[in-house]
Parts: structure tokens; sequence; C-alpha cells
């Protein structure tokens, strides 16, 4: 999956230096670029540029190759180009280097400047807005944890591997439960045949032993993962099963709407796409509610859409929410010292990118930043604030 998480956000976002070096590009995963090495080649053209924009500043040949040095490695390195996503974001300067793979086409762009360019990133910082994707029959139970760019089969201890992975008997008239392999064997259990009181293998025909099986996923899935959890849980099966589990699911957070079908041998990015519609509202929940506040308070004096408002706010923890044209920038400098703030229409010698700057100083501050579409922000700008004070 493809979620940045806080210490990694947190790591690019406090380091300052005199350069920075950041680059954006496309990547391929698969096919004639991969081949070509397409991708190599683009980034050696980036680096090559980095090194001209690093010397025409200024700087000195030996602090530059230190600086780019990790970059050009990577460029004949086949192993790395054979292991790539949609995107991919370098970002260097002296002592420090990362690489982040990015699941979803970037931009190309570089960017020189105190500190590191993050703005495309954005989306893959929602850290909390993730779901769980349970998959129900009565051959198996599986459940995935999802994001906005994919999912991933999570191993839970204990978890009944189907319907023949739970095996009910009387003794002395009270009905009890027991894996094959004594209690919790979960997936390691055997799996071999055998009657048990008169049950064949019609057992797991029968509603009562369904009603078993699933009150004992939803033991298994609260007690191991979802007792503290409040994100989303999407069911995907029969509507019988998953309308059954449902009524018994002790977790409060199971969406009504269920994913039919029989996906035993259902591969898995099939499976994911047939999930995401439903799931997209919870990636858009946290902006949906950001706008409402905006929408509600747009008369008083705790939203602005002008940038000399909201870029000194954003420096001076003022912000709650900030929201941000996708592949904008505005140029200039902000000293916030004297409070004196300055914008160009073009960029200009010793200029940063605005835009970044208020992005980094809101995270930093703990407020939240929204990357939008021009037609979906609140107002006709390129930035846009909700405001703690």
């Amino acid at each position: 999956m493809g979620v940045l998480s806080k210490d990694e956000l947190a790591e690019l976002t406090s380091y300052e230096a005199d350069c920075c070096v950041s680059i954006f590009m496309p990547a391929h995963s698969s096919g004639v670029e991969v081949n070509n090495q397409h991708d190599a080649i683009v980034l050696k053209n980036n680096l090559q540029s980095a090194r001209k924009m690093l010397l025409d500043k200024g700087k000195n040949q030996r602090t530059v190759e230190t600086i780019l040095q990790e970059g050009f490695k990577l460029v004949d390195d086949r192993e790395f180009w054979n292991s790539q996503s949609e995107g991919l974001a370098l970002f260097m300067a002296e002592g420090f280097f990362k690489i982040i793979k990015m699941p979803f086409k970037a931009k190309e762009e570089r960017y020189i400047n105190s500190t590191f360019y993050i703005v495309p990133l954005l989306p893959m910082t929602s850290e909390n807005e993730h779901f769980y994707l349970l998959l129900l029959s009565k051959k198996d139970a599986n459940i995935y944890r999802g994001d906005a760019f994919g999912m991933e089969l999570l191993e839970i201890e204990g978890l009944p591997n189907g319907m023949d992975d739970v095996i009910h008997f009387e003794e002395k008239n009270a009905r009890q439960t027991m894996r094959r392999a004594g209690g919790g064997a979960g997936r390691d259990a055997i799996t071999g045949g055998g009657n048990y009181h008169g049950h064949g293998t019609g057992l797991a025909e029968e509603p009562e032993y369904i009603s078993q099986y699933l009150k004992e996923v939803d033991q298994t899935l609260w007690t191991e993962l979802l007792s503290n959890e409040k994100a989303p849980l999407i069911l995907a099966g029969t509507e019988a099963i998953a309308g059954s589990y449902r009524l018994i699911s002790k977790y409060k957070n199971v969406v009504e709407k269920v994913i039919t079908g029989n996906f035993d041998h259902e591969d898995k990015s099939v499976i994911y796409q047939k999930v995401k519609e439903l799931a997209a509202p919870i990636f858009e929940e946290n902006t949906r509610k950001a706008l409402n506040a905006y929408y509600e308070n747009s008369t008083g004096a705790l939203t602005s859409s002008i940038p000399e408002d909201v870029i000194p706010a954003s420096f001076y923890s003022q912000i709650s929410d900030l929201f941000v044209v996708k592949d904008e920038h505005i140029w200039g400098t902000f000293d916030e010292v004297s409070n004196e703030l300055k914008i160009h229409e073009e960029p200009q010698e010793g200029d940063t990118c605005l835009i970044n700057k208020a992005v980094v100083k809101t995270i930093k501050n703990g407020g939240s930043v929204h990357l939008m579409q021009r037609d979906k922000m609140p107002a006709d700008s390129k930035v846009a604030a909700f405001m703690r004070f």
C-alpha cells in the first residue's frame, strides 16, 4: 500500500539545509519503458539538470557531487528499476538521501530550496483513512487492510480457515467447540476428514454451524484486531452469510452495503477494484468535514482564501485545515521575524514555493492539508484555510 507514515513525513518536513533537492517523475513497473531503461534515462536527465541548477547557484563542484551521488548510483541499478510503482520521488541533501515510490503517476518536476518539496506526496499522507475488507465464505475467511492505493492480506492468529476448521459436538448435553488440531489452531489446523457424532461433511450446511463459525470469526477478529479500531469494515460474500455476520458482530462500524459474490478464487487486484468504489467516501471523509467547516464559517474571520493572510497564518500555528490546488505554485519569500511577505508572478532569485512552505508549516504545527483540484477548492484561489483562531 502507499501510505506515507507520520515519521516519514516528519523526517522530510523537519529537514532544512542550504540545498535540498527534490525530484519527482513518473515510473513504470513493466512494459517497454522498463526494457528500454526509459525511467533511468529520465532520472539521469533530471539529476544533470539539478547539477546545473546547483552550480548556477554558486555551489562548488564537490558539494554538488556529494549531494547527487546517491541519485546517480540508481541510474545503472537494474534491480531498482525492475521494482517500481507508478511514480518516484527522490530527496537529496548533504548527508541526506531518501527514495519514495509513489502509487500514482507523478508530474516530472525538480525543486531546489532550503526545504524539500512535499506537496505531491500529500495524497499518501492520509494515515487514518483506511478500511478493512472481510471476505467470507463457508470455505474461508480472510481480512484485508486497505487504503486509497491498494490492500494487503492480514495474517490473524486463530482466524478459522473456513467451516471445516470448526467442529461441533455434544458432550453430556452441553454443546462445545473445538478445532481439529485443538483449540486455537486456526490456519495451522489439520484439515483431515472424519465424522463426529454422526455429523459428516454436511454439517457445514446447517444454520447452527454457520452461526457458530461466524461467531468464532467475529470473536477472533475482535480480540486480535478490531477492539481498538474505528475504521469501516466492508463485507464481501453472499447476502446470506454477510447478513448473518452483521447480526452477530461485536464491531460497530460494519458497512451496510455488501460486495456480493463468491471470491474464493478471485485475484486480489480484481477484488480491490470492486471494493474501491464503495470505499471512496472513506478517503474523502476528512476533506468533506473540513470543507463543511470552512463553508459554515465562510462569512467570519476564521476563513480566508487570500494568500497574504493564509501564508503567514501557517507559520504562526493558526491553521486547522489548509486547502491547496494541485500542481500550483506561489513564488516569493516570507520573513517570519518581520512578518514581511513578498509574492512574485514568476520565480525570482531566492524565491521559494510559498504553497510548499505553508504545507510544511501547517503539518509541523498539527494542522491538516487537503490537496484539491481547482474546481473543488472552497474559493477561487490557489490556497484557502480554516483557522483555529
